[in-house]
Formats: structure tokens, sequence, C-alpha cells
């Protein structure tokens, strides 16, 4: 039986309230019996809400220090859409976008402990200098953003379906043109933010037990290029460059595209999962009068 408007808003509003509550005795469950898994290095409570304060203090620095360098970099190289003089759509952040990125942000500083954890105890991620070598460098990295988007994609494309969009991703979608960098990169649902999460650590995973190996100062610097892409891919400006020539191509239109059109350009670098889906979308610029 088809449900009218009305009827069908209201039952995807019983279903949001019941993931999210699901969700939320699953994650207090978690904390309850599993407290290590948010807090590895077994900190006091003080040092753990003290090191969330100074995460949240980097990343809004990392962030305002990405958009300077593109600045100087780029000379302010705007996206077509930004140049018309005309302001295109813009929404505030709401009170679910504040909550969203309050608990996202618990997330990631849960995540930041867990990565360093990983680094600076694992057998198999060498952390000396005389280390350091090309494969566990650069194959690395190239190692890490191509299967960082053979996980993403597909997974983002699972969020644009019927079944699923209304109740997690939608709310990612409130800006079609993204401006304010991270802010609109995290303001996203916590489960979605799980998904981003998950599929780093797939990428993390691949590259140190794979077969380049990874250096502990190459996970630092994957994290942090990652993170500052993604400020890039929810910003007004026009980058675009090779990652690895020819098979991951970086570009914050493609993005701009993906927000502006929903089903389009699911990939974050790697393309070709758009292409091999047939879901890519070239970039259009303002409408000509």
């Amino acid at each position: 039986m088809l449900l009218n408007k009305k009827d069908r808003k209201a039952t995807q509003e019983l279903q949001s309230r019941i993931l999210d509550t699901v969700t939320t005795c699953a994650v207090g469950y978690l904390l309850y019996t599993e407290p290590h898994i948010f807090n590895p290095w077994r900190l006091q409570m003080w040092q753990w809400i003290l090191g969330a304060i100074s995460i949240r203090g980097a990343i809004a620095f990392y962030d305002h220090l990405v958009v300077f360098a593109v600045d100087r970099a780029f000379r302010n190289a705007l996206l077509p859409t930004r140049t018309t003089g005309k302001p295109v759509r813009y929404v505030e952040l709401d009170a679910k976008s504040l909550i969203f990125l309050s608990i996202n942000a618990l997330h990631e500083w849960t995540f930041v402990q867990r990565l360093c954890h990983f680094i600076w105890h694992s057998p198999n991620v060498p952390l000396e200098w005389r280390e350091i070598g090309l494969v566990n460098t650069v194959g690395a990295l190239w190692v890490m953003f191509i299967i960082l988007d053979a996980c993403y994609a597909p997974c983002h494309h699972i969020l644009h379906m019927p079944w699923c969009y209304p109740l997690v991703h939608k709310h990612h979608h409130r800006q079609h043109f993204p401006t304010r960098g991270y802010l609109d990169a995290g303001n996203e649902h916590p489960i979605e933010h799980v998904i981003g999460v998950l599929c780093t650590w797939g990428a993390v995973l691949a590259a140190v037990y794979g077969p380049t190996g990874a250096h502990g100062v190459t996970l630092f610097l994957f994290f942090n290029v990652h993170a500052a892409l993604a400020m890039l891919n929810h910003s007004p400006y026009d980058v675009k460059f090779s990652i690895v020539p020819g098979l991951v191509e970086y570009s914050v239109a493609n993005h701009e595209m993906h927000h502006r059109k929903f089903t389009i350009n699911y990939a974050q670098y790697c393309m070709w999962y758009d292409h091999i889906m047939k879901t890519y979308g070239s970039y259009e610029g303002p409408k000509e009068n």
C-alpha cells in the first residue's frame, strides 16, 4: 500500500527514532562493558576530557590552516558556481546538526586515540627513522587512498538507496553547496560517521598488513591528508590534482556535483567506481541566462 507524503514522513520519523534509540543503546552497552574501546590509553577522566577539548582546538586550527594554504597555493580560485555574484543555497546549522557534530567529535577523539595506540604498540608498524623507505611511504599512501575509496564508495552508494537515505544520509545533504569545510564535512549522522571511520581503518590495515607495509609517519601523514581533503571537499575552492596519476584524481568539483545531484560521484578520490557503476557526473557550471 502506498503512503501519502504526510504518512510517509511520519513513518520515516518513527523509523529514525527507533534507529537512533537502538544505536544509542548499543553504544551505551559498549561503553559499559568494553570501556577500553573508547579509552585505549586508559586515561583518567580529566585527561580524557582535556584530550577531547585539545583535539577540537587542533581540528579547528587545522581547518583554518588548510583554507589559508589553499588561498595561497591556488590564489583563492573558487568553483564556478561561487563566482556568479549570486549567493548559492546556504543552510544554517540547526540543533540536530550541533548534536551530530558533538557526537562525531567524541567519535573522532576515540579514533585518534585508537589510531595512535595502534601505531605505537603494533609490531607491524615500524617507527625508527632508518626504517623509512619508498615502498612503506609513497607506496603505502597509494594503497591507502585506493583502498579507502574501494570501501567508501560502495558504502556511500548504499547510503543513498531509498530504504536507507532518509534515515541516515539525508541530513548530510541539507547543504547543496558545501562551504564551511569541517563543519559541513562532519555534519552527518553518527552511523555514517562510523562507516567512514571503518573505511579509514580498512585502508590503514590494508597498507600495514599488505605487501607495502606502512611506516608510522606514513599513517600519520595519511590521516592528516585525508582529513584535509575531506574538509576541502566541503569548501568553495576549485582544487584539483593527482594523488596517483591516472588512477586517483582529486577534485572538489566532483564532490560539489554529488551534493547538487545526489545520485552521482559517490567516490571521494578514485572516481573509477562511478565510471564502472555509470554514476559519474562531469562538472556543470552555473546556468547562463
